[in-house]
């Protein structure tokens, strides 16, 4: 798929402070890091221009806001109108899948060093890209994160918060409800897509042009966020910072959407082809997801996930079955006997989620407390280093003790007889 800009863009990065009709962020430093936040506008749904007037009250604004058309949004140029204080682009994409459209953008917006989302409907808290920002300049065990996702509150077609009782809240505290109980990123995932939609993807650009989304990916921000969470790169801001429209929550998925996530999972499968030969840590992750995904949340089918890696191994050549089987033989994990078994030997359940969830809460809870208390007690050992009063304390309590030990002694000295007195009293004794 194609990409033109309605204007050719050459565009050039100076501080926003400098940019024309910034009235918004004209006091907001930037950092070195550039954003780039992709509107589409297909399909057309309501609330665009909330969406779009959340972008203007960031804290830390966005480089560029590129409004992404396919020729059916009539508004496109109009709506550029709706944050003046901000550089927006409108860019014509080919009619077809929006994920052609995103792939085909990012090679216009190589000089950004990350990429947001933002579908019509949602909207960014102030503090969003801030905070996203700020997360993916941590590292884990070294390596740069690559995603952020955060927190969301469900809202009405109004913006409105969502009763708490509502079937869509509660489906999505139901789906955060493993993570906030200290569950691993792998099993999470598996428990169900609690990210929610695209709007919530914050992303490295260079993450996605090492991962290129498949054509035909039918869920790309679910495909994202596995690539992202299976290779240990991603973080989760449990903040809400993103306002979301959810669906009517589906009791019983139809053929369709089970469709939809069964090629889902193979695309990640493909996707992750490479990363999965040479990485322990994809393929523990993996596997971790799949034994939580038989419990899944958001509709994925496991048993029939199954059915399908099972058909296709069973078409593979004999060769190439030998040579998986080899490799596998070869990996570390092999060399090593898995934990559950001794679990399941002792009568328990390793594969209970929420009992694995409640056992990592109330370990969390104990670490929480101890360091707390050991602040605690380093601020007292702080505050009494640099106390004079305590100091004086101190010296006074050493005199003191050396001053009770003297007359302890003395005391001992004075209860013991002298030899004439033990003498006297001897012989006294012999005489009775």
């Amino acid at each position: 798929m194609r990409v033109e800009f309605y204007c050719v863009i050459r565009y050039e990065w100076k501080p926003m402070s400098e940019a024309a009709n910034n009235t918004v962020a004209a006091e907001i430093p930037f950092a070195d890091s550039s954003v780039a936040v992709i509107v589409p506008l297909f399909p057309k749904l309501p609330g665009i221009r909330e969406s779009l007037a959340s972008l203007g009250t960031q804290t830390r604004p966005p480089n560029l806001v590129v409004l992404l058309d396919d020729g059916t949004n009539p508004e496109a140029e109009s709506l550029r109108e709706l944050i003046p204080e901000l550089q927006v682009k409108v860019a014509q994409a080919e009619q077809g899948p929006l994920i052609s459209a995103m792939s085909a953008l990012s090679e216009y917006l190589e000089d950004f060093d990350f990429l947001a989302f933002l579908q019509a409907g949602d909207a960014y808290a102030p503090e969003r890209i801030e905070k996203c920002l700020a997360a993916l300049r941590q590292s884990r065990e070294g390596r740069p994160l690559a995603m952020a996702v955060t927190g969301l509150v469900a809202v009405d077609g109004r913006g409105r918060d969502l009763p708490v009782d509502d079937q869509r809240t509660l489906h999505f505290e139901r789906l955060w409800a493993p993570g906030r109980a200290g569950a691993g990123l792998a099993d999470w995932l598996g428990t169900g897509h609690f990210a929610g939609p695209l709007s919530n993807v914050f992303l490295r650009r260079d993450f996605l042009e090492s991962n290129p989304l498949p054509a035909d990916a039918p869920l790309p921000a679910q495909v994202l966020v596995l690539l992202a969470g299976l290779q240990g790169l991603l973080t989760v801001v449990h903040e809400p910072l993103l306002r979301h429209y959810p669906p009517p929550v589906e009791r019983e998925p139809t053929p369709k959407a089970t469709a939809e996530l069964l090629h889902t999972q193979t695309a990640v499968l493909a996707s992750l082809r490479d990363r999965l030969a040479s990485s322990p840590e994809t393929r523990r992750n993996l596997a971790s997801f799949h034994r939580a995904a038989w419990n899944s949340l958001t509709g994925l089918r496991e048993d029939l996930f199954q059915q399908a890696v099972l058909r296709l191994a069973s078409q593979a050549p004999a060769e190439d079955v030998q040579t998986v089987t080899a490799e596998v033989l070869r990996s570390r994990e092999a060399q090593t006997v898995p934990a559950h078994w001794a679990a399941l030997l002792d009568g328990h359940d390793p594969l209970d989620l929420a009992g694995y969830a409640s056992a990592l809460r109330r370990t969390r809870e104990k670490l929480e407390d101890a360091l707390e208390d050991n602040e605690r007690l380093n601020k007292i050992a702080e505050a009494a280093q640099g106390s004079g009063w305590v100091r004086f304390g101190a010296w006074l309590g050493e005199r003191s003790a050396r001053r009770m030990m003297e007359m302890e002694q003395e005391e001992e000295a004075s209860v013991v007889p002298s030899p004439a007195e033990k003498s006297a009293g001897e012989a006294g004794e012999t005489k009775s």
